[in-house]
This record gives structure tokens, C-alpha cells and sequence, in this order.
């Protein structure tokens, strides 16, 4: 299956909209998804912490100034 760093997304009403928002996402390597996420990035071999740290800052400012609230879950 492989490792895996599953975004989920809140949004609000005073934001930008959300298929920019997800225009932005995807730039960043997320794949969107069905069900519990609303995005997944692959990861080719397992992550160290400092990289899914390192993709966290990537989202916030990615999402800076959106409304966005967001939550990260890894694993294999």
C-alpha cells in the first residue's frame, strides 16, 4: 500500500473558493479523494517526521489567507 499523508480540509463561508483552493492543494503533489480525506499524498518511501513537518508548512502557506482549517494523518 505504501505511505500515505491523508489531508482533510475545513472551510469556511468568508474564504476564497474552493476549487482554487484546490487548484493550490494539488500543485503540492495531492491527489483528491473520496471519502474520509478529502486529499492524499503518496509518498515514494516512508517519511521521516521533519518531512511531513516539512509538507505541513508547504500547506499553511499554501493556505495562508484562505479561511482554511486543516488537519494531517500519515501512515502506512
Amino acid at each position: 500500500m505504501g505511505w500515505k499523508t491523508y489531508l482533510i480540509m475545513y472551510f469556511g463561508s468568508n474564504g476564497i473558493k474552493i476549487t482554487d483552493i484546490v487548484k493550490k492543494v494539488e500543485a503540492l503533489g495531492f491527489k483528491a479523494a473520496l471519502g474520509p480525506a478529502d486529499f492524499e499524498y503518496s509518498w515514494k518511501t516512508a517519511p521521516r517526521k521533519e518531512e511531513v513537518f516539512e509538507l505541513g508548512d508547504k500547506i499553511t502557506e499554501v493556505l495562508k489567507g484562505t479561511g482554511v482549517m486543516f488537519n494531517l494523518d500519515t501512515h502506512d
